[in-house]
């Protein structure tokens, strides 16, 4: 039964007392003190201080019981008249295990390192995260409800506390749509594949929870507009998939993205994300003192790829490497699974002796994930990013970047595509479009780097670029949720954590793609399906509880400094 509890008595501090109380004793109990306070005294010791604690313990839950229920938690949860952290959620069943796939078991391994660096482990609030809108379920007026998963409100609930005095109820009747109500008539739910909540109270069908259409309450809405209520309707295989994720975890993975955050609000730039659109601190060159120079590319420096399926196009980058520059440098790269190649490719990657090429279990890994893993396993100072379909040609000058690295603060510098526009950029977040949306202005730099010719720096590049390799890691590297359409997310991630990015004109890569009848069909699906594509954009204008997202390809600034767009491409709206 799923409660939704709003008086929670915790007893830690009673408990921490207790055990204080009781090392007193026993520091008491070893001093001999017999002659100063004669045995007599020595003996009633232990039944003074019992009687003590109990005083203390009786007080102590006298004040933890008095505040009344319902009690607001402040501005930060203006939607309900209850903290939503005293939500629970009881599951009856787990139905259906299934084995983690490759990016859950990812996960799991980031939260095994992260809880070995935090004594508290234990994880009692949960929020509940549509998996295909990449939105949170909240209350509105007690009805269940879309939101933006935003980290300040309270929209966690607790999978642990079984005091409660409001639970999950529905509409008896058509629609089934779900609200806070009594407890005498919450309903059952069973978890399936940890992932779905699914009931069958209603006359016996089987029925999900899944985000509806306002006024189409039998239709499921799976972009999940915002303010679109939860029902119990038929499952869909997409829309009814829940990530339940701890409080603490969401947190965490949001820290980074507090200060990008948007609010509800219609003012222009009234909302959190406004300091993110000033330009980053001036690239600063470093002191030779503090200035660590690398010697050779080899040893400083390790290509990362992530490839679909493709080891014919990562060969074609290895050999390209060992024509232009004369010798083969380190390579990782990440496929998807399974591992059927035949041997006449692994014979070929053989005579590559420093590629590393690792063939995944999942055949859906993502960039992301893909990334990320082979970046643990770089052991050099700096690393360089290229897509499987790249080349090197002359211009491809690791040298500069490496300089650029060394001798001043930027954590990236980036280049471009042979005879393409240039795609460095800036990036804003504003009121466009009569929403909250995010922009990139292609072409747009703040400032160039004299020292360096023909350098700028930037908010974000290409998918060319070198980076110093630890902080990418403390970063987090790539939002692993989003198997494409990762770019602007990273360099998004990338300011906001204050690191500093330089593009330079005069390096380069050939993007040499396939054409689209040398796509395999799976590759096509993957990486070009609009559907999924789109549904990766939306993923991403929710983490930052923004409503659009838009590519500027002509500007002007204004006099007060701020671009208005004359020319948008790849416009994707969020409802």
């Amino acid at each position: 039964v799923p409660y939704v509890g709003v008086c929670e008595i915790n007893f830690m501090t009673s408990w921490k007392l207790i055990y204080g109380v009781l090392n007193f004793t026993t520091l008491l109990y070893t001093i001999k003190f017999e002659v100063m306070m004669g045995t007599l005294l020595k003996r009633y010791t232990g039944l003074a201080l019992l009687l003590m604690t109990t005083v203390l313990i009786f007080n102590e839950l006298v004040s933890f019981s008095s505040p009344p229920c319902f009690q607001s938690d402040g501005a930060a949860d203006q939607k309900a008249s209850f903290s939503l952290q005293d939500v629970l959620i009881k599951i009856e069943s787990d139905r259906q295990p299934r084995e983690l796939s490759e990016e859950e078991r990812y996960q799991s391994l980031m939260k095994l390192e992260a809880e070995a660096l935090n004594d508290d482990n234990t994880f009692t609030k949960h929020r509940l995260k549509l998996w295909y809108g990449g939105r949170c379920i909240d209350t509105t007026d007690n009805k269940l409800v879309v939101a933006h998963c935003n980290p300040e409100w309270d929209q966690s609930f607790s999978l642990s506390n079984d005091k409660s005095e409001k639970c999950i109820v529905l509409n008896t009747a058509r629609p089934y749509t779900l609200s806070l109500g009594s407890c005498n008539d919450a309903i059952v739910f069973n978890l399936v594949n940890n992932s779905v909540l699914q009931t069958s109270t209603v006359e016996d069908e089987v029925l999900c929870v899944n985000p509806v259409a306002g006024d189409k309450v039998d239709v499921v809405n799976k972009i999940c507009c915002l303010g679109a209520p939860l029902a119990l309707t038929p499952c869909d295989p997409e829309a009814s998939i829940l990530e339940i994720i701890p409080e603490q975890e969401f947190q965490e993975d949001r820290q980074i993205f507090k200060a990008a955050v948007v609010p509800d609000s219609s003012e222009t730039c009234n909302f959190k994300a406004c300091h993110f659109n000033k330009p980053a601190d001036p690239v600063e060159i470093l002191k030779p003192l503090y200035s660590t120079q690398c010697q050779s590319v080899f040893d400083c420096v390790t290509v990362v790829t992530k490839t679909a399926r493709r080891p014919y196009l990562v060969l074609r980058l290895a050999q390209s490497i060992r024509e232009t520059k004369g010798y083969d440098m380190k390579i990782i790269s990440y496929d998807d699974g399974p591992n059927d190649y035949p041997a006449e490719v692994w014979d070929e990657i053989g005579k590559y002796p420093h590629l590393q090429y690792y063939v995944g279990e999942d055949e859906d890994m993502g960039i992301s994930l893909g990334r990320n893993l082979a970046l643990k396993l770089v052991k050099t100072k700096y690393f360089l990013l290229v897509d499987d379909d790249h080349v090197f040609n002359a211009k491809t000058n690791l040298t500069k970047m490496m300089e650029v690295l060394d001798r001043t603060d930027a954590t990236l510098v980036g280049g471009k595509f042979e005879g393409f526009m240039k795609f460095a950029g800036a990036m804003k977040f504003g009121n466009y479009h009569n929403r909250q949306e995010f922009a990139i202005f292609s072409g747009h730099c703040e400032r160039n780097i004299t020292e360096f010719e023909n350098c700028e720096q930037c908010d974000s590049t290409s998918n060319i670029f070198m980076a110093k390799t630890q902080p990418i890691l403390e970063m987090g590297g790539w939002t692993v949720e989003l198997k494409i359409a990762e770019h602007a997310d990273f360099f998004v991630k990338l300011k906001a954590t204050g690191h500093k990015v330089v593009y330079c004109s005069d390096i380069e890569v050939i993007n040499q793609q396939e054409s689209a009848e040398e796509r395999s069909k799976s590759y096509q699906k993957l990486r070009y399906d609009t559907g999924r594509k789109n549904r990766m954009f939306r993923l991403m204008n929710s983490r930052y509880n923004v409503n659009g997202l838009f590519w500027c390809s002509a500007y002007r600034q204004l006099e007060n400094g701020n671009l208005l767009c004359l020319e948008t491409k790849h416009k994707i709206g969020y409802c």
